[in-house]
């Protein structure tokens, strides 16, 4: 008789620890989602997932009632390993398709393409107006604002896998900015690298590389 009861009783072991773990967890989780990714939250979620089979597996894992434990230890564990496998690789995936950049474009007023320049496979690009002194291989001279824009405005150069952007002593200067970001920052010294999607100021020209 005491046989037949206890998958019974594991059964309520573990049904009440998850129904506890959830009623503690879930506050937790939606607190931290107002501040926090939608990636890093589902990190934090697979520890405590972990954390939890531990602590249920070194409490209620003796005897022969641990089999049971065990095996959703197991389960879990492997399911943790393989979740977190898979999210490495399209990390990865995603972090070489950011370094893939192919194209810089000439945006209108609106935001839309003037002209494409294809950037693929090559390892020095100079921006400017074209002239006598200088090959250019981005020529602004037939832009709106070609008067905001040096003969050698600015150089982008192609080093292990990334762009950077370098200005050459321009008169009005070289900026960038994130995609999604705000705030414009002045090229002066060195070279700042690029990422997929930024915006290039070529004095009040305005590029995308993409």
């Amino acid at each position: 008789m005491k046989a037949d009861t206890q998958p019974s009783n594991i059964k309520s072991v573990v049904k009440g620890l998850g129904c506890k773990t959830f009623i503690v967890v879930q506050p937790i989780f939606i607190k931290l989602a107002g501040i926090m990714n939608k990636r890093f939250l589902l990190d934090i979620f697979g520890i405590l997932i972990a954390v939890l089979c531990a602590i249920v597996t070194l409490c209620y894992g003796r005897g022969w009632q641990g089999r049971y434990i065990f095996y959703m230890f197991s389960f879990l564990v492997v399911g943790s390993l393989t979740y977190f496998s898979i999210k490495d690789f399209l990390l990865e995936k995603e972090k070489i398709q950011d370094t893939f950049l192919s194209e810089l474009v000439l945006l209108s007023e609106e935001d839309t393409a003037v002209k494409t320049w294809n950037i693929l496979g090559k390892n020095s690009i100079v921006i400017g107006k074209k002239n006598s002194e200088e090959e250019i291989d981005i020529d602004l001279s037939g832009t709106h604002f070609a008067g905001t824009v040096s003969e050698v405005h600015a150089v982008l150069n192609y080093v292990e896998g990334s762009w950077y952007i370098e200005d050459m002593q321009s008169k009005n200067g070289t900026q960038i900015k994130g995609f999604l970001e705000d705030k414009l920052y002045n090229i002066k010294d060195g070279q700042s690298k690029l990422s997929k999607k930024d915006y290039i100021f070529i004095g009040l020209n305005k590029l995308q590389i993409r």
